[in-house]
């Protein structure tokens, strides 16, 4: 299986999005974890199932986190 990992700038996610996120873990049967880098990542999505995913985070104004690779992926920050 795939995870996604949507971008959060910061941390900082709206009301929507947050929603957005909830809504689609619910409809491809997805679990989530809330990680140390400030982001949402939702684990056991089938190959075939991410594009679909990732159209439906896209209308709530989601971007892909790049997750794994040798580069800046994430700025946390404190409030």
């Amino acid at each position: 299986s795939y995870s996604v990992v949507p971008r959060v700038p910061g941390g900082e996610l709206s009301p929507d999005q947050l929603i957005a996120l909830g809504v689609t873990a619910n409809k491809y049967g997805l679990y989530s974890k809330i990680t140390g880098a400030q982001r949402v990542d939702l684990f056991g999505a089938s190959k075939h199932e991410l594009p679909d995913i990732w159209e439906d985070l896209g209308k709530a104004g989601f971007e892909s986190g790049h997750a794994y690779g040798k580069a800046l992926r994430t700025v946390k920050s404190c409030v």
